[in-house]
């Protein structure tokens, strides 16, 4: 019961606030369905699907709006689009409580996991629709993809799923790409070396795919900068904004603790550290070398205040704390030590978990008033009525006019 109650929680908040509205990128997804249907030939179709938007290849965000928009006379409503996106949520703690029953952990554990999971830091997922579906799908992906590359050694055709997850992964964001080299450290230690090769094979082949045409980013190279933007993203969950030094220390101690809980792996003789599920912990440091190569890609292209204080990209934060716990729960260790260290977690980030809904509730809806704001104004022009300031005014009319979207109801 308890374990269920911050995700009915943070539905019940989607579910509320969540409104039929684009905003950003949004828009730039919806222009693509309109062009989509423009195009004369199959070569120019599939050269709208793999546009890069930025240094992405968004083909799944596509897909989820492009579906949406098919049950609706081809207009995307966003709501419908943000439940969606959000559902991945569910997928990345399903996997989760499945690696805590093949440790045989206790609930106290999943009660950690689910707050920290479910909860309000990175708001922005539950009002915009593109970041729901990108930000909260490519780890829903990229869990996929590892936890059944760590059952290749017992079913060998497992590699096949985590292939098709790992493409998921890789056209859903930029960073989907980290799962074929964290994947090989799975296959190595699993020492299951006859399919690296065929693994680093696909890798490459996809890898090559995704680079062809994509345009060159800028990235800037303070190394300086480049370090304490990676570790305020990895410790950017605890909220702070204008407090750099805080999340950039967090974020340094979350990398020590992941890197000192692993080196048994390397160092077995050395470090006479026991887990209960190998299998497990191959999971998790292959998740978690994905989260630093996350963590690495938004320190090039965000400066430190922002790799801290955008909210939709603490999800990443929130998922490197859960591996983190998830690692010491596979520690073997005393059952009354392991039970209390699963209940600290558990009380602390269940009043964060509350905390964060306390803090964020009135700016989520600050928000909406913006966005219901935004409708009107786009309505009254419609009309060809005197209207406020219209954001994005020429993409409102193209996807409008296009029929890729329409006023919300009375719900929305």
């Amino acid at each position: 019961m308890f374990i269920l109650t911050p995700p009915v929680l943070y539905y019940t908040w989607v579910y509320i606030w969540g409104i039929n509205c684009p905003q950003l990128d949004d828009f730039a997804v919806l222009c693509t369905m309109v062009d989509l249907e423009k195009a004369q030939t199959l070569n120019d179709q599939l050269s709208l699907w793999f546009t890069p938007h930025n240094e992405h290849r968004i083909v799944f965000t596509r897909l989820i709006f492009w579906l949406v928009g098919s049950t609706n006379n081809g207009a995307v409503d966003i709501y419908k689009v943000l439940f969606i996106g959000n559902l991945a949520l569910v997928g990345i703690a399903s996997i989760f409580y499945r690696a805590l029953c093949q440790i045989q952990q206790s609930w106290l554990y999943a009660l950690a996991i689910s707050c920290m999971l479910f909860q309000m830091q990175f708001f922005e997922n539950t009002f915009f629709g593109m970041a729901a579906v990108q930000n909260l799908g490519i780890y829903f992906w990229l869990g996929l993809s590892f936890w059944k590359l760590t059952q290749v050694a017992q079913q060998p055709r497992q590699l096949i799923w985590a292939l098709v997850w790992a493409i998921f992964a890789t056209f859903t964001s930029g960073n989907g790409l980290v799962v074929f080299p964290a994947g090989v450290c799975i296959l190595w230690f699993l020492n299951t070396k006859k399919w690296i090769t065929l693994w680093i094979g696909f890798g490459v082949i996809i890898t090559v795919l995704y680079l062809h045409n994509l345009p060159h980013q800028s990235h800037s190279y303070n190394y300086s900068q480049l370090l304490k933007s990676s570790l305020g993203y990895l410790g950017s969950f605890i909220g702070a904004s204008t407090n750099t030094l805080l999340p950039i220390f967090v974020g340094f101690l979350i990398l020590v603790i992941g890197v000192l809980l692993n080196l048994n792996l390397v160092f077995a003789q050395q470090i006479p550290l026991k887990v209960h599920s190998k299998q497990v912990q191959l999971f998790l440091l292959a998740f978690f070398i994905a989260l630093l190569a996350t963590s690495c890609m938004v320190g090039l292209n965000r400066d430190i205040a922002s790799a801290i204080s955008t909210p939709r990209y603490k999800i990443g934060s929130a998922i490197t704390v859960c591996l983190i716990v998830l690692m010491i729960a596979n520690i073997q260790m005393n059952p009354k030590f392991s039970f209390f260290i699963g209940l600290g977690s558990a009380i602390i980030f269940s009043f964060f978990c509350y905390m964060t809904y306390y803090k964020m509730t009135p700016i989520i809806k600050a928000n909406r008033v913006i966005y219901q704001s935004n409708i009107e104004a786009f309505k009254l022009k419609t009309k060809g009525e005197a209207h406020a300031p219209i954001v994005f005014e020429q993409e409102w009319l193209k996807i409008w006019k296009a029929e890729k979207w329409t006023f919300p109801d009375s719900r929305n």
